[in-house]
């Protein structure tokens, strides 16, 4: 799990550097209630989420997505225009350990 997290979170770190525009990025990770939560926010620019940007070739908010539905976590964007974005992962602990048993 603790690999997945990391790349998860450079996923998101990569994606404010390549098309935030942001001054400020906040990177929270903290387990609670049998769960581990990973939070990226910025203050970049933000998107539209109903027409998100399309990246040339990268890994991207699909990447993220499909290594967080291995884990059977949850994962969300949000944002809006001039309002930043907010990527939320939350990964059971239960369901990241049965991953592991199976590598």
């Amino acid at each position: 799990m603790e690999s997945a997290l990391l790349r998860i979170a450079q996923s998101a770190l990569a994606n404010v550097r390549q098309h935030a525009q942001a001054s400020c990025v906040v990177v929270t990770l903290s387990y609670e209630d049998e769960q581990v939560a990973l939070d990226v926010v910025d203050d970049g620019i933000g998107f539209d989420p109903a027409d998100p940007p399309r990246s040339a070739g990268g890994f991207g908010l699909r990447g993220i997505a499909s290594r967080v539905r291995e884990l059977h976590g949850t994962s969300d964007v949000e944002s809006s225009p001039c309002g930043g974005t907010a990527v939320v992962v939350r990964i059971p602990v239960a369901g990241a350990e049965s991953e592991r048993r199976s590598e």
